[in-house]
């Protein structure tokens, strides 16, 4: 993979080439004046697409120096917390009164590395405050304790948008997950490559320790129509509301992925079909109601669902099948899940 340096050339080289043909543009005097001015404008909308992925690439790069620069025994020790998934509310909240004790800057780090949001450390400590209560909520609601990631993620896409696409994930090396570039821009889940590797690393796991798991491949029933008609932007926020919908129907261990233009997938660990049937609903339930109550509209889905190593012990495999299941739900009416 090519270097930051190496790609902020690359862009620098590609405004100075835009510059070069608006200059042979304007000595091109058999144009008519209509004509010259469309061609000038054109040029222009390049120009400045290509110095906004430009700043894009400056940031990205100024973000990861400050992430790297963060304590590792800080950062492991953050990520400690951020993994464990069973530990209450009020215990969380005890270890984060500790840390915040012993390092002034313990908040700000939290975000940066949960959410790659570079906030100060007042406004880091009042968010915290905002996401816990939130948590609290939601955990009275579900007559359970709430994981914290989980209502990070509702109160980032649902509560408060504080940025376009969130890159929270389940991270043990979010520095990879970068270089990497495993996010899909358009939702802020993992895409295609991501589930291509996280699938073979969980057949290798379920193997090892001779456990099963499930994977569900679904797409959005009539998602054309919803763009013909509504527009593509709004196509657009009706993907992002799935994947916020599966970050919150689904448990944090569950890995959530758009692997195609409408097309989404969960690997679900060590899990039955009967228990993947129940999170299944719940999140089609979700969505509809999610939908409904904000864009107007019921968003339905089609999917299919196998289990390994019942169905099939390889991946390739186990896509297929699952995919040929996929493919059975919409041609018997949609909305509907087949299994296996």
């Amino acid at each position: 993979m090519r270097n930051i340096q190496e790609e902020l050339k690359e862009k620098d080289e590609e405004i100075q080439k835009l510059k070069e043909l608006l200059e042979l543009y304007e000595r091109v005097s058999k144009l008519g004046e209509v004509e010259l001015l469309t061609a000038e404008q054109t040029l222009n909308a390049h120009e400045t697409t290509a110095n906004l992925a430009r700043n894009e690439l400056i940031e990205m790069r100024d973000r990861f120096k400050g992430l790297g620069q963060i304590n590792s025994e800080r950062k492991n020790a953050i990520l400690e917390i951020v993994n464990d998934k069973e530990a209450p509310l009020p215990s969380l909240a005890n270890k984060f009164e500790e840390m915040g004790k012993k390092d002034d800057y313990f908040y700000s780090d939290f975000f940066r590395i949960i959410a790659n949001l570079d906030l100060p450390e007042s406004e880091a400590r009042s968010l915290w405050k905002e996401i816990y209560a939130h948590a609290e909520g939601l955990s009275k609601q579900l007559g359970r304790s709430m994981n914290f990631v989980v209502a990070l993620l509702d109160y980032i896409y649902l509560k408060n948008r504080l940025i376009e696409n969130p890159k929270i994930v389940d991270i043990y090396s979010f520095e990879e997950i970068i270089l990497n570039a495993v996010i899909d821009e358009g939702t802020g889940i993992y895409n295609r490559r991501y589930f291509n590797l996280v699938l073979n690393k969980e057949i290798t796991r379920s193997k090892r320790y001779k456990r099963s798991f499930c994977l569900f491949l679904f797409d959005l029933d009539n998602f054309k129509k919803i763009n013909d008609t509504k527009g593509h932007s709004f196509g657009d926020d009706i993907l992002k509301l799935v994947a916020g919908t599966l970050m919150y129907a689904f448990r944090t261990e569950d890995i959530s992925c758009r692997v195609g233009g409408e097309e989404f997938a969960v690997i679900l660990p060590e899990t039955s079909k009967e228990n993947a049937k129940v999170a299944i609903e719940r999140f089609r339930t979700y969505l509809r109601n999610s939908s409904k109550n904000d864009f107007g509209i019921e968003v339905t889905v089609s999917g299919g669902v196998a289990e390994y190593p019942t169905d099939a012990d390889e991946s390739n495999r186990l896509y297929s099948l699952t995919d040929a299941k996929l493919y059975e739900a919409k041609a018997a009416g949609k909305d509907r899940i087949t299994y296996t």
